[in-house]
């Protein structure tokens, strides 16, 4: 592999991509790494520059540009994030380690916090438990009686860290999700059943957001995720939680544009 990791990912809001780039340097410290954005939007002149920077463009949905971006890669891990992020301080370096000190098929929880002007705060432990252990549930879905089949011990990674090749393997995301939420945590799920084991990242906050649900680009966002992602979760859920692997190329089955978000791109 010609990188130690790729952050691969969906991205639209070009103007924030200068600062989550230059944080990453610093997050990754003495690895080799790539940086590959899928989106609507040109790229700043001083990221095409960058030789280990890469852009596609794409106005299909999010889960579909993230699928797409793992096709580029050439890391041995790949991960993800959220352009409206800051990267913490040798964060990524120590999850890089905590993944080559375990099984190729295990999972790394890169752990974030949201908040208006980067105010989150790191969240506990039980917040990447998709079933507490005293039988209430995650915050994450409200239809808990729909989701009978996530089993009892297992965890989510909304943002995750996996080995590429076994990304790949497992078929990474399905793509009839919309945005990269639900799909995130069905792919955590598969790599469970397929034996995997997931740990919390080393830092409480790997990645820093700066978050306001009534900025309009959420609209799109909230909306794919109660109109189609949630349900299609439920529906999965409901009866069948023994799923591992699915087709890689879904995403060519998603819309070229998404609707939700682009009405009119001639």
């Amino acid at each position: 592999m010609k990188y130690d990791i790729s952050i691969c990912m969906p991205a639209h809001r070009a103007h924030l991509w200068e600062n989550f780039y230059e944080s990453a340097i610093g997050a990754i410290g003495p690895y080799k790494w790539e940086m590959i954005l899928v989106g609507p939007n040109e790229p700043p002149e001083s990221l095409r520059k960058k030789r280990n920077f890469k852009f596609f463009k794409d106005f299909g949905n999010p889960a579909r540009c993230a699928q797409i971006a793992t096709m580029l890669a050439e890391g041995e891990l790949m991960m993800w994030g959220s352009d409206d992020g800051i990267w913490q301080p040798e964060a990524i370096k120590q999850c890089i380690e905590l993944h080559r000190s375990k099984n190729k098929k295990d999972v790394i929880v890169i752990r974030y916090a949201e908040g208006r002007n980067f105010s989150g705060t790191g969240m506990p432990d039980d917040y990447w438990v998709a079933k507490h252990p005293d039988g209430s549930w995650s915050n994450h879905w409200p239809d808990h009686h729909k989701v009978e089949k996530i089993k009892d011990d297992w965890m989510i990674a909304p943002v995750g860290l996996y080995n590429l090749e076994y990304f790949r393997e497992l078929g990474g995301w399905d793509c009839r999700f919309e945005h990269l939420n639900m799909c995130c945590h069905d792919l955590t799920f598969r790599a469970q059943n397929n034996g995997s084991k997931v740990y919390l990242s080393p830092p409480l906050i790997v990645l820093n957001c700066d978050w306001n649900p009534n900025e309009g680009d959420h609209v799109p966002v909230q909306q794919a995720y109660d109109q189609n992602d949630l349900p299609l979760f439920n529906h999965i859920y409901s009866s069948d939680g023994d799923r591992i692997k699915i087709d890689y190329f879904n995403w060519t089955k998603a819309d070229a544009i998404w609707g939700r978000r682009f009405k009119d791109i001639s």
